[in-house]
């Protein structure tokens, strides 16, 4: 005999969105709302399904969608008499202790059940489902995928480690550890750098000590460092 499966679906499906709306949660002492949908899928026959998309509270649970089908065949099973918040476990798959109890507050708030007047902490089934499924699927309601679709996590994480060749990523080092610096060897350009100023060669100089050389105005000497200076 198969195992039942206690993996929800959450495969994106597409659903006509219906009602978005917040649900008091059954417990007085427990804080805060739950967010939920009201669903209409797009097969020939349609049927409403419901699920619990934020938690304010905090706490786990299934964003499961659940159809209202199987949610009446479950309370159906009690004949009209009160049942306990622990009967939807049987109309979801998720088996979060929360959802159960989450299911229930949603299914109040839409009106389909009530406190038993003389059972304390059960409900019984309210209203009338059929009109109730009828009005709703006659809305036309918003095209949505739910769940809404994960982006794609190795893609992200490619597109996180792309490195341009303009902008090397900088080498990472240990605490305490210091950089290693490479030696960048720059090319040596050989070519003899040559002026348009034509020096005179060494040859043109007289070599005597003492002997003076014309430069325009000035006379020059090649004499030795310790010669006295020329006064004016």
């Amino acid at each position: 005999m198969p195992k039942p499966k206690t993996s929800p679906d959450l495969t994106p499906k597409p659903y006509r969105l219906l009602k978005t709306d917040l649900a008091a949660k059954l417990s007085a002492r427990s804080t805060g709302g739950i967010t939920y949908v009201l669903l209409a899928d797009t097969s020939e026959v349609p049927e409403l399904h419901i699920a619990v998309t934020a938690n304010e509270g905090g706490g786990l649970w299934s964003k499961e969608v659940v159809r209202l089908d199987t949610i009446e065949t479950v309370l159906d099973a009690y004949a009209g008499q009160p049942f306990p918040t622990k009967a939807l476990r049987g109309a979801v798959v998720g088996r979060s202790s929360n959802n159960p109890p989450f299911c229930l507050a949603v299914l109040k708030d839409l009106g389909l059940v009530a406190p038993a007047p003389e059972k304390a902490h059960q409900h019984v089934k309210a209203g009338d489902w059929q009109a109730f499924r009828t009005e709703w699927l006659s809305k036309p309601g918003e095209p949505v995928i739910y769940p809404e679709p994960k982006a794609d996590g190795v893609h992200v994480a490619e597109a996180a480690n792309i490195v341009t060749s303009a902008e090397p990523a900088p080498e990472q080092t240990g605490k305490g550890k210091k950089r290693k610096k490479v030696a960048v060897e720059l090319p040596t350009d050989t070519t003899p750098v040559t002026n348009d100023v034509t020096t005179p060669e060494l040859t043109d100089i007289q070599d005597a000590e003492g002997a003076q050389i014309p430069d325009g105005d000035v006379l020059l000497s090649v004499e030795a460092d310790h010669a006295p200076p020329v006064h004016a």
